[in-house]
């Protein structure tokens, strides 16, 4: 399987996840999976990549990544 067709399928994953349990809009269960799919995408492209290189893809930091859901202790 190609890294497109893994992208390709996890895409689809995510959609069929955030559809069942019910994660619509820009809520942060929704955000959550959606930084997965970048995590993966990016880590496939650089397998050194950092969770604040995920971060800028979002186009934040991961501090302020990590406000969104208060886990900054």
């Amino acid at each position: 399987m190609t890294n497109a067709e893994v992208l390709e399928r996890l895409e689809g994953v995510a959609d069929l996840v955030k559809w069942e349990l019910r994660f619509f809009g820009d809520g942060p269960e929704a955000d959550v999976v959606d930084i997965v799919v970048s995590a993966l995408r990016l880590t496939l492209e650089n397998p050194d990549a950092s969770m604040e290189d995920v971060a800028r893809t979002q186009g934040t930091s991961l501090g302020e990544m990590r406000t969104w859901w208060k886990w900054n202790v």
